[in-house]
Order: structure tokens, then C-alpha cells, then sequence
């Protein structure tokens, strides 16, 4: 088609991102066009001619233009199951009471899809998309679907962080897999996972009453969260709004659903029970690779809790190791006096931590102050306590015997105990801890393998220790800003530098002019 010769001009005036209507954009080119002006038919017609690519191109661009361009399909045929995963998070479109406080809540969903088979192998539930979501997101892929050779991502804050991404105590590293970075901005390049959200999360948010999808009437969602919100209110939970566990068993099931359901992509087969043909299940494809020689690299069972807690680098002075302000003591230690180790903990419970080589060989579990002791053995304080306790009665009994002759004192056989509670005093009854921040859901699974394009952005990660922000901001010089400064000055002049100072000099990251301080122990 040929252009016409007002076509350039008008075109410039059209195709910009506001998106002005024809009339709108005629009337400023009929004015500045030098000779007469073609009518707004002639204009219309041109444009129904153009390609739609073509003439939405400057009105829509980025990923809205890409919607409209010829793509490349990725293959998925000659993949195994844990060949490659792909994961993802949401959040859930409907609110549930939060498990903890009670109120409405929307929870942040992570899904990981075994890209072969397209069968969900991974699910864990969070407050956001953070880096221990995630972990328990593929800790659950990995002890129930098998270890995969690729993890497929985006740069979401969830797998940009050291807890997962560090070379040296990442949980990928650990485990062997290799991440590859969607480019940013192009979800394309994750439909198959985006798609696997959609199907199961949507799915099963409208079959809850507080659902706030787009789709869900206006009205009625108004008069949901109007009457949710007086429920809680007035009696601390509603109706309205389902429970933590009633939502994780609506998701539980929808997943088993989409596992069990046929998928467009995969192969078709002959239904025994109709004799129809049909597309296999995610279930009944990851099955039909047993008979082919397919066994999953699964965790060993020992290491089941070890191998997925986050790590960090530590020097061990006297059997002693420090991590968040705390110390944690065993004698098997004593061999490493000031060596690395990898100190390896539960975000839940901090009376322990685990030990290991940098080679990656288990040492020892220290415990919390596990070489504390009495300053004096308690049967001596005790006795001591009896002593001082009877003086003070005695001295008690002569004064009340000075100010009422003849009256006794008589004390109770037991104390009763007490707990501090905010500026007031109760008596202490037994406190049951049940953190659920992240909510980890065991299933059956396994993942797969591709060629997935890789974007990974040099952006700054979430940091969730003080090495891990200090080695980033070493080796990224250019991206310091004023309270990275200040934040460095105060670091470096404090006692957590100076323990790691060494294993920083054998990085070549150490502090410029740094000199260690030596320090004389007083006897007391």
C-alpha cells in the first residue's frame, strides 16, 4: 500500500501515547497542513488499511506493543521432570483473617511449576514475596517433586538476595541448581508460569465470598468488605471472611484440581473410562516418565532441615560462633579456632544453629551459651538464699515481738509466681508460640529443563545481614549513596568488622587502611 502524502504528517500526531481520537487529532492536522486537507473519511479509511502493529506503534509501546507482534514459541517436548522449574508470586484476590492478628488480610501466594509437565510441585503462602517465602516455596518443590537442574525467575526481591543467590552459602549454590533471570519487562517470556497462576489462584479466589478480583460485582464487593469490616470490628472476626486454615484447604484443593485435570499443552491420550481422546494430566504426564527411566534427585532425609536454612559466614573464636548478637558454644568447634564456618539457623528457633565446613561438610549443632554456667553452683546460692531469708524473719519476729508480745508469723509453704506483662502484674500461665508469616503446604511434585532468556538487572538486592551488605557495597563502589557512607564509617568502626576482618582481606574486599585493634583482657 502506498502512503499517501499527508500520511507522515497526520501519523506523527497520531501515534502518541495519549491516545487521541481521530476527530480529536484531525482538526490540529487539517490546521497546520499547508494545502487542503483530506477529509476525515479518507483519514479513517487509511487507517483501517494500516497493520494493527503499525498504527498502534508510538500509541502503545513496551510490552502492550509486544502484544501485538509475532512472537517465538519455547518448546517444551524434549524436556524431563526437575529439568527445569519456574516460580512465581501473587497475591491472592480475596481476603482471609490474617492467622495471627485477625484481621482481613490479603496472603502472597509463591507457586513453583515443573516446566515439562506443567504440574505444580511447589506452594508456599507469606505475607510478600521475600526471599524466606520463596525458600519455603522451593524447599517444598525439592523435598517432594526432587531437586531441578535450572530455577527460571524474574528479579523479583523473592530471588535477587544473598539468602538465595550468594556463590557461596546461597541455598542455589547449595543445592547445585542454576538460576536464570527473565528479561525485565517482558512477562512473555514467562507466560507458561503466569498462565499456571491465573488458573489456580483466580480460580479459587471467586469461590470464596471475599473475593476482590476484578471480576467480582462491585456492589456486592462493597457490601462484603462494609460488613467484614463491622463484623471484625464488633467481634473481632466475620462471617464474611474465611479463616487461615479454610483458605489454605480451598487452595490445597484447587491445586490437586489443576494437577489432575487435562492440559492443552501436554500429550493426548485415550480416556480408559470413555474411550475418547483427550490431553494427559499434569499428574499422568510426570508418571508417564517412571517407565522411561525418570527418577528424581531427591533431598537426603537427614538433611531435610538443615539444607534449606539460611547461611552465613562466621569465624569461630574459643568453640564460640556470634549471630545476631547471640553466641552459640560446642566443644566440637574448638578444632576451628579462627577459621570460617558456615553458620546455618532456623528463622524460628534460635536456641541452636548448625555448623559446617565451607566445603560443605556438617560439623556440630552449638547451642545458645552452651558453655554458660552458674557463677556459682545454685545449691550454694540456694543455701545462701535460705540463710539470708531466715535472718530477715528472725529480725521480723523481734520486732513484732517488741510491738505485740506473744504474736507469731506464719509463712506460706509455696510462693506464687508471677510474670511481668507490659506495667502490669498477672499471675503466669503457660504462652504457646505459633508463628505462621509463611505458611509452607507439603504436596507431591517434580521439575524439568530449557533455554529461558537470561536478563538478570544489576540492581541492589534485599540485604539480610550485615556481610552480606557491606561485600555488595564493596564489590558495587559506583552505587554508594550518603547513607551507604555513613552506614560503612559506622560498620567498620564496630566489633562486627573487626571479627570479620580477616575473612574480608582474603576476599580482597577489607576496608582501606583498616587496622586491626588488639584488645587486653583484665583479670577481675
Amino acid at each position: 500500500m502506498s502512503l499517501p502524502e499527508w500520511a507522515p504528517a497526520f501519523l506523527a500526531l497520531y501515534r502518541q501515547p495519549q491516545k487521541r481520537a481521530v476527530a480529536d487529532v484531525y482538526k490540529d492536522f487539517a490546521e497546520a497542513w499547508p494545502g487542503k486537507a483530506p477529509s476525515i473519511s479518507a483519514v479513517r479509511r487509511f487507517l483501517d488499511k494500516m497493520a494493527l502493529p503499525e498504527r498502534e506503534r508510538g500509541r502503545k509501546t513496551g510490552n502492550a506493543l509486544l502484544k501485538l507482534c509475532p512472537y517465538k514459541q519455547r518448546k517444551t517436548d524434549e524436556l524431563w521432570p526437575t529439568d527445569i522449574y519456574t516460580a512465581d508470586g501473587t497475591t491472592f484476590d480475596a481476603e482471609v483473617q490474617h492467622p495471627l492478628y485477625g484481621y482481613a488480610w490479603k496472603p502472597e501466594v509463591t507457586l513453583v511449576i515443573d516446566v515439562a509437565t506443567r504440574r505444580c510441585v511447589g506452594l508456599a503462602i507469606g505475607e510478600a514475596e521475600n526471599a524466606f517465602t520463596v525458600l519455603d516455596a522451593l524447599r517444598v518443590a525439592c523435598l517432594y517433586g526432587g531437586i531441578p537442574a535450572i530455577l527460571y525467575v524474574d528479579n523479583g526481591p523473592g530471588y535477587q538476595n544473598a539468602i538465595m543467590a550468594d556463590e557461596r552459602v546461597g541455598m542455589l549454590a547449595r543445592l547445585d541448581i542454576e538460576m536464570r533471570n527473565s528479561i525485565p519487562g517482558r512477562p512473555q517470556g514467562k507466560g507458561l508460569m503466569e498462565r499456571a497462576v491465573q488458573t489456580i489462584c483466580v480460580a479459587a479466589a471467586k469461590r470464596l465470598v471475599s473475593c476482590t478480583h476484578d471480576d467480582m460485582d462491585q456492589d456486592a464487593g462493597k457490601k462484603v468488605f462494609k460488613i467484614g469490616r463491622a463484623q471484625l470490628k464488633k467481634l473481632g472476626k466475620s462471617a464474611l471472611l474465611p479463616t487461615f486454615e479454610e483458605f489454605k484447604q480451598t487452595l490445597l484443593k484447587r491445586v490437586d484440581e489443576y494437577n489432575t485435570s487435562p492440559h492443552r499443552s501436554l500429550p493426548r491420550i485415550v480416556d480408559e473410562a470413555t474411550g475418547r481422546r483427550r490431553h494427559m494430566s499434569p499428574d499422568e504426564y510426570w508418571k508417564s516418565f517412571g517407565p522411561r527411566g525418570f527418577a528424581p534427585l531427591l533431598v537426603p532425609p537427614a538433611l531435610n532441615a538443615e539444607l534449606f536454612m539460611p547461611g552465613v559466614p562466621r569465624q569461630v573464636r574459643n568453640g564460640m560462633v556470634q549471630i545476631f548478637s547471640s553466641n552459640y558454644y560446642s566443644d566440637d568447634l574448638a578444632d576451628f579456632h579462627g577459621d570460617y564456618v558456615e553458620v546455618r539457623y532456623d528463622i524460628w528457633d534460635s536456641s541452636k544453629v548448625y555448623c559446617w565446613t565451607t566445603n560443605g561438610e556438617m560439623i556440630c549443632t552449638a547451642e545458645l551459651d552452651g558453655n554458660a554456667m552458674d557463677y556459682f553452683p545454685m545449691s550454694q546460692i540456694e543455701a545462701a538464699r535460705e540463710r539470708r531469708a531466715k535472718g530477715k524473719v528472725s529480725r521480723l519476729v523481734e520486732k513484732l515481738e517488741r510491738v505485740a508480745p506473744g504474736s507469731t508469723v506464719q509463712l506460706p509453704e509455696t510462693r506464687p509466681t508471677y510474670t511481668i506483662m507490659a506495667d502490669s502484674i498477672v499471675k503466669a500461665e503457660p504462652v504457646t508460640a505459633n508463628p505462621l508469616p509463611v505458611e509452607s503446604i507439603p504436596m507431591d511434585a517434580t521439575p524439568v529443563q530449557a533455554a529461558p532468556e537470561v536478563g538478570t538487572a544489576n540492581k541492589r538486592p534485599v540485604f539480610t545481614s550485615m556481610e552480606g551488605r557491606y561485600t555488595w557495597l564493596m564489590q558495587n563502589t559506583d552505587k554508594w549513596t550518603d547513607k551507604d557512607n555513613d552506614w560503612l564509617l559506622q560498620y567498620v568502626n564496630g566489633t562486627e568488622y573487626a571479627g570479620m576482618h580477616t575473612y574480608y582481606e582474603v576476599r580482597c574486599i577489607a576496608w582501606p587502611g583498616y587496622v586491626q585493634k588488639t584488645s587486653t583482657n583484665k583479670g577481675e
